[in-house]
This record gives structure tokens, C-alpha cells and sequence, in this order.
């Protein structure tokens, strides 16, 4: 999965220092942080289909 996160300049720096104190890249923390988001906030008990999920007008 490919995706773009966006942060603002003061978050971009946040992040930055974050990562050196704890020694990890800033795409590692961010994709933890976007993984444990999500695992807290699932509502659904399974999956709808076995197919691929699409959300949004797709254009082919």
C-alpha cells in the first residue's frame, strides 16, 4: 500500500526529533502510529468480502 502523509513544518519537526531520540526512521514511527489508530478505532468484527476494498470514486 502506498500512501502520502502531510504535516505541517512545526509537525514535520516534531516528528524529526522524535526520531532521533529514539533511534527509528520517521516512516517507522508514523506507520506505527497510523496501524495503532487504526487498530483502536476498528468498528467493523470482519471483513465485508474476500475482494479488495475500494473507497471513492475510481476512474479508470
Amino acid at each position: 500500500m502506498a500512501w502520502t502523509l502531510r504535516l505541517s513544518e512545526d509537525e514535520e519537526a516534531a516528528l524529526g526529533a522524535q526520531a532521533a531520540m529514539e533511534g527509528r526512521s520517521k516512516q517507522e514511527i508514523a506507520r506505527d502510529a497510523i496501524r495503532n489508530y487504526i487498530t483502536r478505532h476498528k468498528t467493523w468484527d470482519d471483513y465485508l468480502s474476500d475482494g479488495p476494498v475500494v473507497y471513492g470514486n475510481v476512474s479508470y
